[in-house]
């Protein structure tokens, strides 16, 4: 049988990781300047977020793109207990991330951007620590 925790964290991650390839997979509407082109260098848009955080469109990116697969690091590993593992949450926000900006490659107005892949791991290993470190200090006899 499935724990009540487990399966809230499975509809959780699925309803998330839904909405954010609706966001990511559609069609972008840019505004003039917010036009970012294909980019294979790596740390080249992460310069531009850390030259622009008084700029509240670069802040929403990097924020978006750092939340976006943070809940496979948070969630992924309650509901896959396999993904107990960082390197395993890295090998699959990989995974996700890389097949998303291919993706936008064929997408109007959006483009695929090396870094994102880069933000988006940052952001589920992130969400891994978090749970690592509330897993930590969960009161002993409590069930995980």
């Amino acid at each position: 049988m499935v724990r009540p925790m487990r399966l809230l964290a499975a509809l959780l991650l699925a309803l998330w990781l839904l909405g954010g390839l609706v966001l990511t997979l559609q069609p972008a509407h840019p505004l003039p300047g917010q036009v970012v082109d294909d980019n294979l260098v790596p740390f080249h848009t992460i310069r531009i977020y850390l030259a622009n955080l008084d700029s509240w469109f670069w802040v929403r990116q990097v924020l978006g793109n750092l939340g976006l697969l943070m809940p496979v690091g948070l969630l992924g590993p309650v509901v896959f207990p396999s993904l107990g593992r960082w390197w395993r949450v890295f090998l699959v926000a990989l995974a996700i991330s890389a097949a998303i900006e291919f993706t936008q490659l064929w997408i109007p107005d959006r483009s695929a951007d090396v870094d994102d892949v880069i933000v988006n791991v940052a952001g589920a290993l992130l969400g891994y620590a978090i749970l690592r470190v509330t897993r930590a200090f969960k009161p002993a006899g409590s069930a995980r």
